[in-house]
């Protein structure tokens, strides 16, 4: 049987992520394991459809449709599972347009603190990179999910039903 160079190309970058998101699912459930701690993701579900919506040139759209992140997710989740490891998928819902500093999101629904790869919050003043802050707002949802005595913190619906997160009137210290 003849394979043509495209196939083997092809074939060999399946193995090159493979092998990637196997070290990489590795090494997040080892530390994860060695700290103690919860792994949170975001839940890409539907992601390609969402991201295909919008209008992107053919290299965007090529590298966001052959990145393996639902392969790297399986492989998180069986480690995980194996490890012992508690593994918490969060909404993508104003993950990255809400404030890691203090849990603001722009109060017209229109607007956003978020410009391009920029973060800047009009409330609190932080600001940095963009995915920086909605990494660290999935890793605080991913911690309040976690917390044994509960998460002290709940989302209430204002303004226009946007969510914000607050800090629960039922939590005793």
């Amino acid at each position: 049987m003849q394979r043509t160079v495209a196939t083997a190309v092809w074939q060999g970058e399946t193995l090159s992520s493979a092998w990637v998101n196997h070290r990489i699912s590795k090494a997040i459930v080892s530390r994860a394991k060695a700290t103690n701690s919860a792994i949170a993701l975001e839940d890409l579900t539907g992601i390609r459809e969402r991201v295909n919506q919008q209008p992107r040139s053919k290299t965007e759209r090529r590298r966001a449709n052959s990145w393996a992140f639902y392969q790297l997710r399986q492989f998180l989740e069986y480690k995980a599972r194996v490890a012992g490891v508690s593994l918490v998928l969060v909404p993508p819902a104003y993950t990255s347009q809400t404030c890691h500093r203090c849990l603001h999101i722009h109060p017209d629904p229109a607007q956003s603190y978020r410009s391009g790869k920029s973060f800047k919050c009009g409330h609190c003043g932080w600001e940095g990179d963009a995915d920086l802050n909605g990494a660290n707002v999935i890793a605080l949802l991913g911690a309040v999910v976690n917390q044994p005595r509960g998460p002290g913190l709940f989302c209430s619906l204002v303004e226009q039903n946007r969510l914000r997160a607050t800090e629960s009137p039922l939590r005793t210290a």
